[in-house]
C-alpha cells in the first residue's frame, strides 16, 4: 500500500506566545502572517507550555482552522496527544520531550518531526542518535542569547549544516532567537531552509519578514 506524502517543509515557524498577544489577538495576526504568505510556507507552532490543555485545545482549534483555510500548516509542540487530536501536519520536540523514534511511531510516517537544537556540532547531545527520525532541527540561539545560552551565531548553521548532511540529507536546520526581517535572509544563506521566530512574525505587519524569505503573495 502506498504511504501519503509528508508535508513539505515550511520557510516560517511562527510560534505562538499567549504572554506577547493574548489568545483572542494572536489568532488574529497569525490569520493575517497566514494570508500573507505563500500557501505552504508558514507552519503555525502551538507551544505555549504554560497555559492549560483547555486554553491549548481551544487555541489549536482555532489555528487549525486558520492554517487550513490559508493552505498553511500547523505544527504542535510536545503534545502529541494535542497534535493527534487536531491532525497537526507536524510535532515539534523540545529537550524535555520524548524522543524521536517514539514520536515517529504515534504520530505517523506523514506528520513533520522537528526537534530543538542548542548544541554547535551534532556529537554534542545525546539526541543525535534520533535523527533518522527527524525532519528539522531547530537550532537556537542563533542571533540573540536566549535563557543564559549565548547565540550560537550565523556561522554554526552552516557547519552543523555540513554535519547533519553526512548524517541524514532529508533532515534539514530552522534559525531560531533573534530572527527579525533584517536578519531572517542571512540564516537562509547559511545553510538553514528557514527560521522559527515569535516577534517578528508577530509583529502588526509581518510584511517585511515574508518579503526577506521570499514568500510574501
Amino acid at each position: 500500500m502506498k504511504v501519503a506524502a509528508r508535508s513539505a517543509l515550511p520557510r516560517l515557524i511562527a510560534i505562538t506566545d499567549l504572554s506577547v498577544l493574548e489568545a483572542d489577538a494572536l489568532a488574529l495576526q497569525l490569520r493575517r502572517l497566514a494570508s500573507l504568505a505563500r500557501p505552504g510556507s508558514v507552519a503555525i507552532l502551538l507551544r505555549d507550555h504554560a497555559a492549560s490543555a483547555k486554553q491549548r485545545l481551544a487555541l489549536g482549534t482555532e489555528l487549525r482552522d486558520i492554517a487550513t483555510g490559508t493552505g498553511q500548516a500547523l505544527w504542535v509542540a510536545d503534545r502529541l496527544d494535542l497534535a493527534l487530536l487536531l491532525k497537526a501536519d507536524g510535532v515539534h520536540l523540545g529537550e524535555a520531550s520524548v524522543s524521536a523514534t517514539v514520536a515517529r511511531r504515534l504520530v505517523g510516517e506523514t506528520v513533520v518531526v522537528s526537534r530543538a537544537w542548542h548544541a554547535t556540532s551534532l556529537s554534542e547531545a545525546a539526541v543525535a542518535d534520533e535523527l533518522a527520525d527527524v525532519d528539522a532541527l531547530l537550532v537556537s540561539p542563533v542571533l540573540a542569547p536566549r535563557k543564559g545560552r549565548p547565540a550560537l551565531g550565523v556561522e554554526a548553521l552552516g557547519v552543523l549544516g555540513e554535519q547533519l548532511r553526512a548524517r541524514n540529507r532529508a533532515c534539514h536546520l530552522y534559525a531560531l532567537g533573534g530572527v527579525s526581517a533584517e536578519n531572517a535572509a542571512s540564516c537562509v544563506g547559511a545553510g538553514a531552509i528557514g527560521v522559527a521566530a515569535i516577534g517578528a512574525a508577530l509583529a502588526p505587519d509581518p510584511s517585511a519578514l515574508l518579503s526577506a524569505l521570499e514568500i510574501l503573495r
